[in-house]
């Protein structure tokens, strides 16, 4: 039997070991990134020092200068992770059989996952605020998964017949995510709980369909609103 040439079956030493330091230097970061969640966890954003996020994560200050440079940098590789596993989070329908309430399971899905994981995301909201992720889009901003997503969603009512509006499916996507969007703002704020801060998110996608679903539709979206309506009256304003 014919074998073949030994330098196509042996590696390459030099590759090997170029290919361990690319690993090793990956899982120290992440390595970082954990500290880091660890830190926000216990003391929010005035907890992440380089200081101590050295000590949490069993490394020297000049490594972690050397492996993500600034205090600003570990923050903004914090925020596209956070967005990255809310988006892996979210119920994915290619063609959802009610459009319109579909965006109503986004937006829940986003609010709950946001809350299971407030430890991370109010902390990046409130460094978002203040200017401390610089140069980075907001860490809420997959409210609804995307404004790409949810314009296609819209899309596809506008083709079903489902609406009557010249408007852009953009700019309802839009009208829908800000409305979110400043729902989680009160709630990193600690003026809104968990309940307040998904019913009030639920509220602007209902009402961003009412004035362009057809007549028939209307009555339903307004028992909706009706009852998101009740459920903010009897809800505490403070947060958990």
């Amino acid at each position: 039997m014919s074998q073949a040439p030994l330098d196509q079956v042996s590696s390459d030493p030099d590759s090997s070991a170029s290919g361990l330091r690319e690993r090793n230097v990956e899982g120290r970061r992440q390595q970082i990134l954990r500290a880091a969640r660890v830190l926000l966890s216990r003391g929010g954003l005035g907890a992440l020092s380089m200081r101590k996020l050295a000590e949490e994560a069993s490394l020297s200050v000049n490594t972690l200068y050397n492996l993500w440079g600034t205090r600003e940098e570990i923050l903004r590789a914090l925020t596209l992770d956070a967005r990255d596993r809310m988006e892996e989070s979210l119920p994915i329908e290619a063609s959802p059989e009610d459009p319109i309430a579909y965006c109503g399971t986004l937006v829940r899905a986003t609010v709950r996952e946001m809350c299971r994981q407030r430890e991370l995301f109010r902390p990046m909201i409130l460094a978002w605020l203040e200017g401390e992720i610089a140069g980075q889009p907001s860490p809420i901003e997959p409210m609804a998964h995307s404004i790409g997503v949810l314009s296609q969603i819209i899309q596809t009512a506008r083709k079903n017949g489902l609406l009557e509006c010249p408007m852009k499916p953009e700019q309802i996507a839009w009208q829908i995510q800000h409305g979110a969007q400043f729902a989680s703002i009160q709630w990193a704020l600690g003026r809104i709980d968990d309940a307040h801060f998904e019913a009030r998110a639920l509220y602007g996608v209902n009402l961003a369909f009412l004035g362009i679903v057809h007549e028939e539709r209307r009555p339903e979206i307004r028992t909706r609103l009706r009852g998101l309506e009740r459920r903010l009256r009897i809800l505490p304003t403070g947060s958990e």
